[in-house]
């Protein structure tokens, strides 16, 4: 079971790696033949796909001896190819990838020092290892991806001061890091390597320094910060910007309603999501389908459970794969198990089993749904249920006043180390450490056969709530024993956490 859970884990990465490093591609570089390939990057940022496609090709027209409008049209293709999962996309990008490759070889052979074409051949090889992933050709997109490093460290031994080249590594570096223990023989053969403070560093240097990339590293940044770091208010600075200057872009309205709603900041979330089903780019179905799937969770942590099950049934007729399907399922049967539907509560427990168990929000669907589907949920997992709900719509009174005496009555082992969860981080947000602590501790006397997460969540409590009363010793000891336990869902957001207070500690 753990090496399947740890294989689950690994193409998850494997794929959340691929998808956080496609934008450093360098599409949207400032470079331009006659100012087409700059009025194309504006369109395609404002998801303008077929001007932008139009004048990328008039770009080819003028030289076409030059990479550049090939390299943009491939860069436009695979983008397109995400954000609607259509095959003929994913062909269109591998002629233009291979044409641009052609040319930029050419013009290395000539000259092998050429700085530029040394960092859009690394840009277009981390292009072609996201295409590869993406098709399950998993060692081949490690072998493109240590070409493209290699490429922007050849630019910066050129130049050490092509700082953009450094937002190429730093992508690398930080994403890299956080591939499991049983996929590092693939790093291993082909000799990457990762270091998340280095990464952070180079991607800084290049956001701050750089002239070619500046849009691509404040996304990055965004999303270090949102995903790896909790960082959620300096994620919201590079979010800003971005959004200032491009207030259509879906893409970039997604990942703020995300950061939002990691913030508990609902309210906002769903005004973010709503701008992008009013835009409704038909390029990028699949985040259009993804914003309703978002809307969904707000609508159910909101308690307007009808508004829930409607958004997760737009959501599952219009998805194109098998991603997020048994987490809509299983919300929908929990929204019908309040609303005292049982018999539609038992279909969609049933239909939440076959979600795409590559993503462990669908693995936890599963696993629950099993636990749940013959008799439906018990009276104790719908009040735990809500009692999240108040958690995540921050009223941590009302989950600490009813959880407070009430979790000792709750029969089930991992529903009641859930209760503790909920109180011991209500404690924090209420400034009750002490109490925080003791409920923290109290998840340690048992061993959970499904909530496996309260455990390590409880150290990462119990590290907090040290770190804010400024025992730093004992803040990082429990950190450190949160991070040692292994093999239960959603390690990443709590490894995010851990991250933030270990960041902290060492400044």
């Amino acid at each position: 079971m753990q090496q399947k859970n740890t294989l689950i884990r690994t193409k998850q990465l494997i794929k959340k790696t691929v998808f956080f490093v496609f934008i450093i591609s360098g599409l949207f570089a400032q470079g331009s033949i006659n100012g087409l390939l700059s009025r194309g990057v504006n369109s395609a940022y404002n998801l303008d796909f077929t001007n932008a496609e139009q004048l990328f090709h008039k770009a080819i027209e003028t030289d076409p001896d030059s990479p550049l409008g090939f390299y943009h049209v491939a860069q436009l293709h695979i983008w397109i190819y995400l954000g609607s999962k259509d095959p003929g996309e994913y062909l269109i990008f591998l002629k233009y990838s291979d044409m641009a490759l052609e040319r930029i070889k050419k013009l290395l052979d000539k000259n092998p020092k050429d700085e530029l074409m040394l960092y859009y051949l690394g840009n277009l090889r981390t292009l072609r290892a996201l295409a590869f992933a993406m098709n399950d050709s998993a060692l081949d997109a490690f072998w493109e991806a240590k070409n493209a490093r290699n490429s922007f460290e050849e630019a910066l031994d050129v130049n050490p001061e092509f700082y953009d080249a450094y937002g190429g590594i730093g992508v690398f570096d930080y994403s890299l890091t956080y591939i499991p223990g049983m996929f590092r023989w693939a790093i291993n053969l082909t000799g990457l390597s990762s270091d998340p403070n280095r990464g952070l560093k180079y991607l800084l240097t290049s956001y701050k320094k750089g002239k070619l990339n500046k849009i691509e590293t404040t996304y990055h940044l965004a999303r270090i910060y949102t995903e790896y770091l909790a960082d959620y208010d300096s994620a919201a600075v590079y979010l800003r910007e971005l959004l200032s200057k491009y207030p259509k872009n879906t893409l970039f309205l997604y990942q703020n309603a995300l950061t939002l709603m990691k913030d508990k900041e609902l309210d906002k979330a769903e005004s973010e999501l709503n701008k992008i089903l009013r835009i409704d780019n038909k390029k990028l179905i699949v985040v259009n389908s993804l914003a309703r799937f978002r809307l969904g969770e707000i609508y159910f942590a909101k308690n307007q459970f009808q508004k829930s099950i409607n958004e997760f049934k737009n959501f599952l007729e219009k998805s194109k794969d098998f991603d997020f399907v048994g987490m809509a399922n299983f919300k929908i049967a929990l929204a019908y198990a309040i609303l005292d539907d049982k018999e539609m509560s038992i279909k969609h427990l049933n239909d939440a089993k076959s979600g795409n168990l590559d993503l462990f929000e669908d693995a936890y669907a599963k696993n629950r749904a099993e636990k749940y589907s013959d008799n439906g949920f018990s009276d104790d997992a719908l009040f735990i249920f809500k009692m999240n709900n108040y958690f995540d719509n921050g009223k941590y009174k009302i989950v600490y006043d009813s959880l407070a005496t009430e979790f000792k009555n709750i029969k089930d082992i991992d529903l009641r180390g859930v209760a503790l969860v909920l109180l011991s981080e209500s404690s924090i947000n209420m400034k009750k450490y002490p109490e925080a602590v003791s409920f923290a501790e109290l998840v340690s006397s048992n061993e959970y056969s499904k909530e496996k997460w309260v455990k390590p969540y409880s150290k990462y409590l119990i590290g907090r709530a040290n770190f804010i009363v400024g025992e730093d010793k004992s803040a990082a000891k429990f950190l450190d024993d949160a991070e040692d336990l292994n093999n239960y869902d959603f390690k990443d957001r709590i490894q995010s956490q851990i991250n933030n207070i270990k960041r902290k500690l060492n400044n």
